[in-house]
């Protein structure tokens, strides 16, 4: 089993939201992250945490896509 608890603080810590506590189809707008800042965050988590995400894939526009997101980035981990 892969620890995700690192990315999830990660996320608490640059977006000041406890991903885990909120309504899973809370959207991400809702805490001030627009479509330049949820790149950002998307580039960052994969650079901090050593994983890649598929071009082709959405971006996560609920605080539940994003922990599915993170979730299935920590899985493909080697």
């Amino acid at each position: 089993m892969v620890d995700t608890a690192p990315a999830y603080r990660y996320v608490q810590e640059r977006l000041g939201v406890d991903l885990k506590a909120v309504d899973a189809a809370a959207e991400l707008a809702s805490f001030g992250v627009d479509s330049l800042s949820l790149l950002e965050l998307v580039f960052e988590i994969e650079e901090k945490f050593s994983v890649k995400l598929d071009e082709d894939t959405p971006p996560p526009r609920s605080c539940g896509e994003l922990v599915a997101l993170i979730e299935r980035l920590a899985a493909t981990k080697p």
